[in-house]
């Protein structure tokens, strides 16, 4: 009797479908005695979870943020997970150059804030909130404000009274600040 396989997404690395199994999500040319594939996600990183629809988005992207790992010790923390061209997961905090100084842009659990904050001769206190407006900033909207300046299209962002408007996040003069363009 054939048993059904939950197909998750398509492999970025040779194009077969990639099933969830028993241990996490593999592509299915990496089952069976001659593999030809090296795709093999575990189904728990960093101490989390992982969704279906999470990997779907992944396996889509090949980069992906997202909260909720979590230290042997408990604390948790934000990251983006990166796949390599070897099939290889990877936890970047960082996102980007800091527009004002060139310190490294880490995702925070609120915010992406400048390495530099504690420096102790030049501090930066470059931060871009990861919520402005109601919006929850995608990990491509913000490094499109450290490498561009501003967000390629207009975001969805909601006033007080619950009514909505669009607006571009930019970067002010001084290049410490967003504002809404």
């Amino acid at each position: 009797m054939e048993t059904e396989k939950k197909i998750v997404g398509r492999c970025p690395l040779c194009g077969g479908n990639v099933v969830k199994t028993c241990k996490g999500y593999r592509c299915e040319n990496n089952i069976g005695e001659n593999p030809t594939c090296c795709l093999n996600i575990n189904g728990i990183l960093g101490n989390r979870k992982m969704s279906d629809e999470e990997i779907t988005e992944f396996l889509t992207t090949r980069r992906i943020m997202l909260d909720g790992f979590a230290t042997k010790e408990g604390k948790t923390f934000p990251t983006v997970l990166e796949l390599g061209d070897d099939g290889s997961v990877n936890m970047q905090s960082v996102i980007g150059k800091c527009p004002h100084c060139g310190g490294d842009i880490r995702v925070g659990s609120r915010a992406f804030n400048c390495s530099n904050f504690h420096h102790p001769t030049a501090p930066c206190t470059f931060s871009i909130w990861r919520n402005i407006g109601g919006h929850q900033l995608t990990l491509t909207e913000a490094q499109e404000i450290c490498e561009k300046e501003i967000t390629s299209s207009e975001l969805e962002m909601f006033r007080d009274d619950g009514s909505v408007y669009r607006k571009r996040l930019g970067l002010s003069p001084d290049k410490l600040q967003i504002v809404k363009i």
